[in-house]
């Protein structure tokens, strides 16, 4: 029998860390390359919400029937599945304003992947690799619930740079079927700008996939990776209100490098609980829609209720500061 590695060993010893403003800083890595047995419960954890408790997790595991049926899951309700970012917790970041959204909206089973002990900072690089890990996991629980009710034609994969990534592996690892959709929240860009599709998020990860960027080739995605994607303010940094002048008096560190990259899903949260905002307008360029060349062209919310049929590179305004949807469409 073949000892286990070193870093197996260091798996099993929660590093010490420490939270720094929003971020996890964990004092070593824990490198899935180096030890490929991710474990429940303590690499990766799933914690729902639900209607019924919406501020008190109950965390599932793949494979236990006891613990799924005493759940408040709902087969019954859509299921988004939350990937968070970089340095990020289930408590903070894109996974707790995503999924107080959807709490707000109160029909949603909200499933967080909790895998902030393999994404913590400052070891970005290791986080990238583990994306693949985490993916790969996550597809297991998608597949088990799928053999107990769960239908994926109602179930939707939204994640937040690494997020979005590990959100496309477990697409394209599923067994069980295609998910309805994967929204990505400004797809990591270094590291995967190097990858091929199977190792990223792309359009055949789902049956339909939306993509928000907002930090182009900086923190987030510099090309267009869905069957749509948007580009709210060119897509670039800073974003209105992202401007260091703006930035710095706040004294917070981190929102100086990240402010245009937390603001996809800033959007996107709005967007849940907003759903008739942030109209895009299909375009070939940011320039040809700041000159008005695609006043008249066709026209879809950015988000939430995205028209599932749009394809192509969609462009927008936003407000400086939330709310940040500047326009709606009339409701039919």
């Amino acid at each position: 029998m073949q000892p286990l590695p070193l870093a197996c060993f260091l798996s099993l010893i929660r590093p010490p860390g420490v939270q720094f403003e929003t971020a996890l800083l964990q004092s070593y890595a824990l490198d899935k390359n180096k030890c490929p047995f991710v474990l429940d419960g303590h690499d990766i954890d799933f914690l729902l919400y639900t209607r019924n408790n919406p501020l008190v997790p109950q965390t599932l595991l793949v494979g236990d029937d006891e613990r799924l049926f005493a759940s408040n899951m709902d087969f019954n309700d859509p299921t988004v599945f939350l990937f968070h970012g970089f340095m990020e917790t289930p408590d903070d970041g894109s996974p707790l304003l995503i999924r107080e959204a959807y709490m707000y909206r109160g029909d949603t089973n909200v499933i967080t992947v909790d895998s902030s002990r393999l994404e913590a900072g400052p070891w970005y690089f290791t986080a990238a690799d583990n994306t693949w890990y985490i993916g790969n996991f996550a597809a297991r629980l998608v597949d088990y619930l799928v053999s107990r009710g769960l239908k994926l034609s109602n179930t939707h994969f939204v994640g937040h740079s690494l997020g979005a990534q590990s959100a496309g592996v477990a697409g394209s690892a599923l067994t069980s079927g295609r998910v309805a959709r994967i929204t990505g929240l400004d797809p990591a860009w270094p590291v995967f700008c190097k990858l091929p599709p199977p190792q990223r998020l792309d359009e055949t990860d789902a049956e339909f996939v939306d993509v928000i960027h907002a930090d182009a080739g900086i923190f987030g995605f510099k090309y267009a990776v869905g069957h749509v994607d948007f580009w709210p303010n060119g897509g670039r940094s800073p974003q209105p209100g992202c401007e260091l002048s703006h930035t710095l008096p706040k004294q917070l560190l981190l929102n100086n490098f990240f402010c245009s990259h937390w603001r996809s899903y800033m959007f996107y949260s709005e967007s849940v609980i907003n759903p008739h905002g942030f109209v895009a307008s299909a375009c070939p360029s940011w320039q040809d829609y700041t000159e008005g060349g695609c006043a008249r062209s066709n026209k879809t919310h950015m988000g939430f209720a995205v028209d599932r049929h749009a394809r192509g590179n969609y462009f927008l305004m936003t407000h400086r500061k939330s709310p940040f949807s500047i326009e709606t469409l009339p409701q039919h």
